[in-house]
């Protein structure tokens, strides 16, 4: 993936193909829902299915080979110009507007979330089974009885989505929350653009790192995520901590909390420089008082508005019913639980709900450490790396969450993002996720090597091909010496 014998242009072009081939083979391969007809975002034949599977899989594999090229351009101090990451970034994120979902079916949850609230009921106290109709039958059967673990921000927007398109109109409802979504990327990446320097290596390096991060693109547009609308808030918020708008910081990030809880680790980041900033103790004091009083009524009068109440401070933990291969803690409840069982000390579920509580107290103790940091480290650095420890060491992580922490850090010091272990890292996690969101199957798993085997050797070859020399042009006298 060296970026040896590659442009800016050739880069931007390259990933745009891949967008399209991911984009385009979501329609058979994507997170479909089973009750819309087959020709609308519809189930195919198992043989088109396969081939779709094998676009995407070399899609993902071309877009990330671009991203991976431009990534290396910058660290090496080449210049790439912003209005050439703006270029890459429209044509890498526009081929997926249209198309289904990527990656995760989760929005089909946000979507029945959201008619349940239209509808008057208490999305903290049932479940997607209780709205049924189309939007339910979209959801996991997982899902179907769970309470909405998001807060209440999120489910008025899923919530306004229905209203506009009805409950019928799954694709339509889907198109609505990814323009959701991207509401959310733009003002992430405005606000990167601003946090990081205003010009040069910085800003452009924090537009490939946040940005052009082939999780956002699969997760965050293809995926319509959530996490979009937080992150974009989160940025927002710290920025206007970082113009010392404090005061506004504040009402944003609050706003981000209302959206996904785990963004109070950059409300309490920032507001730990703003503190720290004081001269004084009493100050100190004062402005702490102050930050508070306005976080807690921007707290109360979002939920107001919102109307759901504060039961999503009690579902938090829905999440964590899932078992996640990412997560450490529960990986080590599974080995915990085998070995208490095989040895006789316990029960496979009570081992598990150590491992998995000591995970959550380590991630929780481990963010408090940076929001201890964060007066001498930065509120985005302490941030990201706060909310990185909180994914690595929760109950239940998804590839996604990576991102919680890659953006902030990517406006505080994108070089760290731009070295071979955390691209590597990025690289694992995109590709770790079928273009449906369930796991792998013989013939998907064939599918997907089939199609990024071919993509590697596309780029191979392209790689391994050289301009040819120009012909040395021969003098006249010079050829007359020439002997026959």
């Amino acid at each position: 993936m060296s970026a040896a014998g590659s442009t800016v242009r050739g880069s931007v072009l390259l990933g745009a193909l891949g967008s399209v081939l991911l984009g385009t083979g979501a329609w058979a391969a994507g997170a479909l829902p089973p009750g819309v007809p087959d020709g609308v975002w519809g189930r195919r034949g198992e043989s088109v299915t396969w081939v779709c599977v094998a676009a995407s899989y070399a899609g993902l594999v071309l877009l990330i080979t671009a991203w991976w090229q431009l990534g290396s351009r910058l660290a090496s101090g080449a210049g790439v110009e912003r209005r050439q990451l703006w270029a890459a970034l429209w044509c890498w994120a526009l081929p997926l507007v249209p198309g289904p979902l990527v990656g995760s079916s989760d929005a089909y949850s946000y979507l029945a979330q959201g008619a349940l609230a239209g509808r008057g009921l208490d999305v903290y106290a049932l479940g997607p089974a209780a709205l049924g109709g189309p939007l339910a039958a979209n959801v996991p059967g997982m899902w179907h009885r769970s309470p909405a673990p998001y807060g209440p921000l999120s489910v008025a927007a899923a919530r306004a989505v229905v209203a506009v398109t009805g409950e019928q109109q799954v694709v339509a409802a889907v198109l609505g929350l990814r323009l959701v979504a991207l509401a959310g990327v733009g003002l992430m990446v405005w606000a990167l653009g601003r946090l990081s320097d205003t010009s040069g290596p910085g800003a452009a390096g924090a537009l490939w790192a946040g940005a052009l991060n082939p999780l956002v693109l699969l997760h965050l547009v293809g995926g319509a995520h959530n996490d979009a609308l937080m992150l974009g808030l989160v940025l927002l918020g710290l920025l206007a901590f970082r113009r010392g708008r404090w005061c506004l910081g504040t009402v944003v990030l609050t706003a981000a909390v209302l959206v996904k809880a785990p963004a109070v680790v950059a409300l309490l980041c920032a507001a730990a420089v703003t503190v720290a900033g004081r001269d004084g103790p009493r100050q100190r004091w004062w402005q702490a008082a102050r930050l508070a009083g306005v976080a807690a009524a921007a707290l109360v009068a979002g939920v107001a508005v919102c109307g759901q109440g504060w039961g999503w401070l009690g579902t938090l933990r829905t999440p964590a019913a899932v078992h996640t291969l990412l997560s450490l803690s529960t990986d080590a409840g599974h080995l915990l639980g085998w070995l208490a069982e095989a040895l006789g000390w316990g029960t496979a579920g009570g081992a598990m709900t150590a491992a998995r509580l000591a995970g959550l107290l380590a991630g929780l103790a481990a963010a408090g450490h940076w929001v201890w940091r964060a007066p001498h480290a930065g509120a985005e650095r302490a941030a990201g790396a706060g909310l990185l420890a909180l994914v690595v060491a929760a109950p239940a992580a998804q590839p996604w969450y990576v991102l919680w922490a890659v953006v902030p850090l990517a406006a505080a010091d994108w070089r760290r993002l731009a070295r071979p272990g955390a691209k590597a890292a990025v690289v694992a996690l995109t590709l770790v996720v079928m273009p449906s969101g369930q796991g792998p199957t013989w013939a998907s798993g064939c599918a997907a090597a089939v199609g990024a085997g071919l993509a590697l050797a596309v780029v191979a070859t392209g790689l391994r091909v050289r301009p040819a020399r120009a012909p040395v042009a021969v003098l006249p006298d010079a050829a007359a010496k020439v002997p026959r």
